[in-house]
């Protein structure tokens, strides 16, 4: 499994914006839709569908692509 072609799909489709807009350097707040609501929408999918539990004590870090992606990486020890 291609874990960022997942998140930046996720994100997408999440933000309602084409995947061609989502880099891994994207953070929140670089989308008018990526506000604290969005980030907890992206961060709930992502959980769901990727099966994975994000520690409370982390979610306001998982605020980039990238820092999501790895968290998965990390809890799926892919």
């Amino acid at each position: 499994m291609d874990v960022r072609r997942k998140v930046i799909s996720i994100i997408a489709e999440t933000l309602n914006v084409d995947e061609s807009v989502i880099t891994p350097e994207m953070a929140a707040g670089d989308i008018e839709q990526w506000d604290s609501m969005g980030n907890v929408a992206i961060l709930t999918t992502v959980e769901s569908e990727l099966g994975v539990d994000f520690p409370m004590e982390e979610l306001f870090e998982l605020n980039t692509v990238e820092s999501i992606v790895d968290k998965v990486i990390e809890l799926k020890h892919v």
